[in-house]
């Protein structure tokens, strides 16, 4: 027994670096990688005053195309700071590029990360060396799934997500460490435990969107703690109780983020998935007149701005949002049914990811690097819709089986390791989920979204590692591990199945459809022939888009048409998984006579295959008077 540890150890020793092997082959590649400024990065760049060595009349604006390699110091913007604990690892470059003349390759702030990657896998090693097929399993997701591409390209960025990644990857591989050891009748160190605080204050911080991840985390901990630790497992709610005031009420929010945030949640994601908008419009306090902005975003106001037609969504509270969507919890449902599709995109396409190559994804990362670039985001992306709705449904199915499997265990005064993992994993995935389309709507839902993805997938590698948990250690606990694995497995895929199959009858008939009418850009126009221009897609397929008027005329576009992007961008790089994306356009033209009367309502109706219609655009057009 004790030679079968030595090799397991060796294995597990052996994973974490093959692990280090494919963050080291990414973050030190030549062309540099890393995911492309689509903005966001510019709130870390305010708060340390580390910019993309470009003209000083370019570093404020988005470079999605593709990442920039050199950075140099120049001022802080302290209004427009996005206060995270990546400003932590930020701090790093700032000090080095202060000691090599102001300047700094972003890869080494990769270094940095992947430094704090290897140093946190390599003490975690340590904590699960007592027991082996957890220390196997934890290697397992440090090579497979902190070592996939689409998490390690994040280090050469100044992005949130990697310190998102970072400390949840701790914190949930803490709360397993803090289990096993009361599994083993060994209480956890009081040292343990203030690590694993302080790992959820580091999730925490590193979003505003995660204030109440690290309560969720925590709560299963510090209940399994008991009565041996109760002041330790206080504590631990007194941290998480603060990470939550302080993320929500202390840290500022610059009001341009408000406003934006509020537009995509209320009027591009509630309103559209709301029976009756007129009523949720009432219950928001919202003016009838804001019904013209159904569908709008803070990026597509629908050719009129929005401080004009609807004002009073862009200071509204969260919490008068919160209180409808209880008062309509149906609505909330179809919210997050319609985002389903969006889901799927794992590889985030419409980040450039390779040096001075436009919009080079997650394939050309692996022609520079090779194998150690091998990535599940691809695969995932590329399956079919019906698989994957299928495997995100039995997620929600392991999520449920988990979480009573740990009531059940704390009522019994156990400990349950897999258990706990399981629902830490599920539940932090599908927290991610539900606080970014409540969060942003469905406005780059998939990488707001995207600490998912390493949840989910490392969910899996853990479930599968523990049924061969009997093969690494012979003990009676591994083979109540494995047998509890299996039964996970089953319950999984039964509620994944029939969920999966409630959620296609659910897609055949709530309105699915996505899209924008980038043309006409103003609703004031000419009294002349009117062309309608923009792009839609639906799940089963788009089978007609047509423009219906106030005055009941109806005008059937040409759909199937090419369509590119502001930057000259195929629409498949934000929407891969939905069908006919690559001849997704549609144009319509409204006769002059239409506009006879000077004023007209024009709604932009997409019908699906499946015969449900789905309004994507709603404007009142002004015919000009000379």
């Amino acid at each position: 027994m004790p030679e079968r540890k030595r090799i397991v150890a060796l294995v597990a020793v052996a994973l974490i670096a093959l692990g280090a092997w494919r963050i080291v082959a990414v973050i030190s590649a030549t062309p540099m990688l890393g995911y492309a400024n689509q903005f966001d990065m510019r709130r870390i760049s305010a708060c340390v005053g580390l910019w993309p060595d470009v003209a000083a009349s370019e570093r404020l604006r988005a470079h999605p195309e593709a990442p920039i390699a050199r950075y140099v110091r120049g001022e802080r913007r302290p209004d427009e700071c996005y206060i995270s604990t990546e400003v932590v690892f930020a701090a790093g470059a700032v000090a080095i590029a202060a000691i090599h003349g102001g300047t700094v390759d972003v890869r080494v702030l990769g270094a940095i990360k992947a430094t704090a990657l290897l140093l946190a896998a390599l003490a975690l090693h340590a904590l699960f060396s007592r027991k082996p097929s957890w220390a196997l399993a934890h290697a397992l997701v440090f090579a497979l799934v902190i070592g996939d591409p689409s998490n390690t390209l994040w280090l050469n960025t100044l992005y949130t997500e990697f310190s998102a990644v970072f400390f949840a990857y701790v914190s949930i591989a803490l709360l397993v460490a803090i289990a096993a050891r009361e599994a083993l009748d060994t209480p956890a160190r009081p040292r343990l435990v203030r690590l694993f605080a302080v790992s959820l204050v580091g999730l925490g911080l590193s979003r505003q969107q995660h204030f109440l991840l690290p309560a969720l985390i925590a709560l299963p901990a510090a209940y399994s703690m008991g009565r041996p630790a109760r002041h330790a497992a206080i504590g631990l709610l007194v941290v998480v109780c603060a990470i939550a005031i302080v993320q929500f009420a202390a840290l500022p929010r610059h009001p341009t983020i408000i406003s934006a945030n509020n537009v995509d949640v209320v009027l591009g994601a509630i309103r559209p998935a709301s029976k009756d908008p007129a009523a949720t419009a009432e219950r928001l306090g919202l003016p009838r007149l804001c019904l013209q902005s159904m569908g709008a975003t803070w990026y597509e106001p629908m050719g009129e701005s929005l401080e004009s037609t609807c004002p009073e969504v862009l200071a509204m509270s969260r919490g008068r949002i919160a209180a409808l969507l209880l008062r309509e919890p149906m609505t909330a449902l179809r919210v997050l049914l319609r985002g389903w599709p969006q889901l799927q995109d794992w590889r985030l396409g419409y980040l450039g990811a390779i040096e001075r190559q436009r919009f080079a994804g997650a394939e050309a990362v692996r022609a520079v690097v090779g194998p150690p670039a091998v990535s599940v985001a691809p695969w995932v992306t590329a399956l079919p819709p019906a698989l994957f709705r299928f495997l995100l449904a039995s997620s929600l199915g392991l999520l449920a089986a988990s979480a009573c499997a740990c009531l059940r265990d704390m009522a019994r005064g156990r400990s349950a390791p897999l258990a706990l993992a399981l629902f830490a994993l599920t539940g932090s995935a599908w927290y991610a989920i539900v606080t970014a389309m409540f969060g942003d709507g469905y406005v780059e839902v998939s990488r707001h979204a995207q600490l998912a993805a390493p949840c989910l997938y490392a969910a899996a590698v853990v479930l599968v590692a523990s049924l061969f948990a009997p093969l690494v250690s012979f003990d009676i606990r591994s083979r109540r591990t494995a047998f509890a694995s299996a039964g996970f497995l089953a319950a999984s895929a039964a509620l994944g199945g029939l969920l999966s199959m409630v959620l296609s009858t659910a897609m055949e008939r709530v309105p699915m459809a996505i899209g924008v009418v980038d043309r006409p850009t103003r609703n004031i126009v000419p009294a002349a022939p009117l062309e309608f221009t923009g792009w839609a897609l639906e799940p089963s397929g788009v089978a007609a888009v047509e423009l219906v008027t106030d005055d009941q005329r109806l005008v059937a576009a040409r759909y199937g048409l090419p369509y590119a992007g502001a930057r000259g961008e195929a629409l498949r790089l934000y929407f891969p998984s939905y069908p006919d994306v690559d001849a997704a356009g549609f144009v319509a033209e409204l006769p002059a006579v239409a506009l006879a009367k000077g004023t007209l309502d024009v709604r932009t109706i997409v019908v699906a295959k499946t015969g449900t219609r789905t309004e994507i655009d709603r404007r009142r057009i002004v015919a000009e008077r000379h």
